[in-house]
């Protein structure tokens, strides 16, 4: 077991497949966890007597008491959440580590809407002294373009996939966390988030900003989805990212694209 840290929360941890996350280590603290995500494949379900919440992604049992929720990919049931107050368990029906990391992916972004903080999806790095998210549909090219930065402007990475954001004051700080895509490019580091940036692969390299209203439509498909419990949150995240610079980037995977945002953010942000 080892207690991490992620967005000043720390949380107990016990994975089957611990060695498989390969950024654990960054985030070991040695102070008491408040919250616990644990692997327990023995564990005997017995789902409650109520009618579920249905998704394409899961269905969802819940009660006062204990909620359950059934993990599926198609017609292969993957595993099973069950979240009792600050303990969360996994059960895996699918024993690899995919499985173990997409189910305790879903247990931090419930810890984390507790605390404050929504998860994000896209690559962020600190460039100038400012947090910077690349966001994109998978498969578009956001790591590929982030690598540009690390390459040209030599940025530090926060995180390649699952990015925490989180109110502090009358700002929002992007967190990192090991859950950080396929890849798992992390580090232990926190920043002010001052631009997003969507991507959309195309010829030539065109920057625009995004008016509030178009934000807002990219915005929704990125920041994990409200729920009734952290509706109120998810709109003071959704007003603070309203608030900053969110620009549109048409672009192809040369040094000419890293360079076009670059000027353009220079132009806005710094």
């Amino acid at each position: 077991m080892d207690v991490i840290q992620i967005a000043k929360v720390n949380i107990l941890v016990e994975f089957t497949h611990r060695s498989s996350f390969k950024s654990l280590d960054k985030y070991i603290v040695d102070e008491i966890a408040e919250y616990s995500i644990l692997t327990k494949k023995d564990y005997a379900i017995e789902l409650p007597d109520v009618e579920p919440i249905k998704t394409e992604y899961y269905d969802l049992y819940k009660t006062k008491d204990i909620s359950i929720q059934i993990q599926k990919e198609g017609n292969t049931l993957l595993g099973y959440i069950i979240y009792l107050g600050k303990t969360i368990l996994l059960k895996p029906v699918v024993d690899t580590f995919i499985t173990e990391y997409l189910l305790s992916q879903y247990a931090i972004s419930y810890i984390m809407a507790f605390n404050q903080a929504l998860i994000f999806h896209g690559s962020s790095f600190i460039y100038k002294d400012m947090g910077i998210i690349l966001s994109a549909k998978s498969g578009t090219g956001k790591s590929t373009h982030s690598r540009l930065w690390q390459k040209y402007e030599n940025v530090v990475v926060i995180n390649d996939d699952k990015n925490i954001l989180k109110i502090e004051g009358n700002d929002l700080i992007c967190y990192s966390s090991l859950w950080s895509g396929k890849h798992q490019l992390d580090n232990n580091v926190a920043k002010k988030l001052s631009c997003i940036v969507f991507l959309y692969q195309n010829k030539d390299n065109v920057l625009t900003k995004l008016t509030k209203i178009e934000a807002f439509k990219r915005l929704i498909t990125q920041l994990v989805l409200p729920t009734m419990e952290n509706k109120e949150l998810w709109n003071k995240i959704m007003d603070k990212l309203l608030e900053l610079p969110i620009f549109l980037l048409g672009c192809n995977m040369e040094k000419d694209a890293y360079l076009t945002l670059k000027n353009g953010m220079d132009e806005v942000c710094y």
